[in-house]
């Protein structure tokens, strides 16, 4: 539910990572596409609650199954080591890595039946009446919810901006196009010179 501390929190160290990576080996295969690894820090929370809260409530009552699992993410993982091996694409690795920040930020280790799933039986049903969209409204009645969303925007907007985002032209050709001025160009921050 925390979507922007998701994307912030995560996209902060592979910003800082990307650029080492770029001043000290640069990309022989070309700039990797981080839009993907933002999509993997939403993705557990779009497929589970859609399927544990909405399409399938009346069996699961649980908005964090199969995508909430260290299986899953495992999966992913393995699937985008062999994409990278095979064609050097790395978006179902960046994917992984998104799904294995947000199974970090939600400390999905205290729910050891989720976590661990399927080794110690099925999901655990969680006894709320609410609603989706209840609890949706829970999520916005709580201080908690917005102080994160607003560090994890803060962080993202620093992030994006180390990356040479720095303008709406470069926030619409990062989301159409992957664009990150900073990597491409070979600078490690927005407006620094050489």
């Amino acid at each position: 539910m925390f979507v922007l501390a998701h994307a912030g929190f995560a996209f902060a160290p592979a910003a800082a990572v990307s650029s080492w990576w770029k001043d000290n080996r640069g990309f022989r295969d070309g700039v990797p596409d981080m839009r993907w690894l933002l999509a993997g820090t939403v993705l557990p929370d779009v497929v589970d609650k859609a399927v544990g809260e909405v399409l399938f409530r009346s069996y699961f009552r649980n908005g964090r199954i199969f995508f909430h699992t260290y299986l899953f993410t495992l999966i992913f993982f393995l699937a985008g080591i062999l994409g990278w091996a095979r064609k050097r694409d790395a978006s179902l690795l960046l994917l992984s890595c998104g799904m294995a920040s947000h199974l970090l930020l939600d400390r999905i280790w205290i729910e050891p039946t989720t976590a661990l799933w399927p080794s110690l039986g099925p999901f655990q049903r969680h006894p709320s009446d609410l609603t989706f969209l209840q609890q949706v409204m829970e999520y916005l009645r709580d201080p908690f919810f917005w102080v994160t969303e607003a560090a994890g925007t803060g962080v993202l907007v620093a992030s994006l901006r180390r990356l040479g985002v720095d303008s709406r032209a470069g926030l619409k050709g990062f989301l159409r196009h992957g664009t990150l001025p900073a990597l491409q160009s070979g600078e490690a921050t927005a407006g620094e010179t050489r």
